[in-house]
């Protein structure tokens, strides 16, 4: 690991710390019942993040990773990768560090929150989940923003009691988006798989080439996706590719047949066909009617 460690500080980070005082007051309401957000940050691209707790947080800390990757440790215990579309929750009091890779720095949401719910929504499982569609990133990424546009408002109870609500949607749909994955999603091979497909989203990545990377037979790779993501490696990639067309046609002029190109397709006529198939319109479909509403902009910003 780089020596160089960065607490906060990244450029356009978002981090928001909602009053102590207020917080007190709210958590006994009926509303709240004692699940309540602290405070909650966005770091883009931040390369050298490292915090390390060697007695834990008194709170518990959802992690999301957007972008990049990064580690958490669960310090003498396990060791997890996090990768884009997955996500982490790491229990109250617990000793540990997380970092975020040099070579690829993760962006990632995160909040400290309280709830007496734990084993109800899943943080007693103690293992990282992949959001295996951009539906559903996007759904997710929507909750986070809304809950980012409420805590920014004036510090009332009545915003507390509405980011509450937002926490415990977002803890809900995670329970949910996670329920028909295994429990063992923390299979090694699979992480490593979704790790050399992000590194390799622009090439013509085949099934071989996945199973040589892991050194296991390709059967071994397709049955580990169909267990945990009840679909084919290529797949899966091939939807990884579409999420990053999706960013290209949000985020950027990109003509269609640059960003083909950028997430490996040479044909721009066979990338919108794979493209409509997977989302249900076609790339400048896309690019007219739902980039312009994506509200995922907002929190970019700052």
């Amino acid at each position: 690991m780089d020596s160089i460690k960065k607490r906060d500080g990244f450029k356009d980070e978002r981090h928001i710390i909602l009053p102590t005082k207020l917080l007190k007051e709210a958590r006994s309401h009926a509303l709240v019942n004692y699940t309540i957000v602290n405070e909650l940050g966005y770091y883009p691209d931040a390369k050298y993040h490292y915090r390390e707790r060697h007695k834990g947080e008194k709170e518990n800390i959802l992690i999301y990773c957007l972008e990049g990757e990064g580690t958490i440790e669960i310090i003498g215990k396990e060791l997890f990768c996090l990768a884009r579309g997955s996500l982490y929750c790491i229990p109250k009091n617990i000793p540990h560090r997380y970092y975020s890779d040099v070579n690829n720095p993760w962006s990632i949401l995160w909040i400290h929150f309280e709830t007496n719910l734990m084993e109800e929504f899943f943080i007693n499982d103690m293992k990282p989940i992949v959001i295996d569609t951009p539906h559903k990133n996007a759904l997710l990424q929507t909750h986070f923003i809304d809950l980012f546009d409420i805590a920014e408002k004036d510090n009332s109870l009545n915003n507390i009691i509405c980011t509450t609500q937002l926490l415990k949607l977002i803890l809900t749909e995670i329970h949910y988006l996670k329920d028909g994955l295994s429990h063992n999603q923390q299979n090694t091979y699979l992480t490593k798989s979704i790790r050399f497909m992000n590194e390799n989203i622009s090439k013509d990545l085949t099934l071989f080439e996945l199973s040589k990377h892991l050194n296991i037979s390709q059967s071994y790779v397709s049955a580990i996706f169909k267990k945990y993501l009840n679909k084919s490696p290529i797949d899966y990639f091939i939807e990884i590719r579409i999420e990053q067309a999706c960013k290209y046609l949000k985020m950027t002029d990109l003509k269609i047949y640059e960003i083909a190109k950028k997430v490996g397709y040479q044909d721009p006529y066979y990338f919108s066909r794979i493209f409509k198939k997977l989302t249900s319109y076609s790339p400048k479909e896309y690019r007219n009617q739902i980039a312009d509403r994506s509200k995922l902009a907002l929190i970019m910003k700052k």
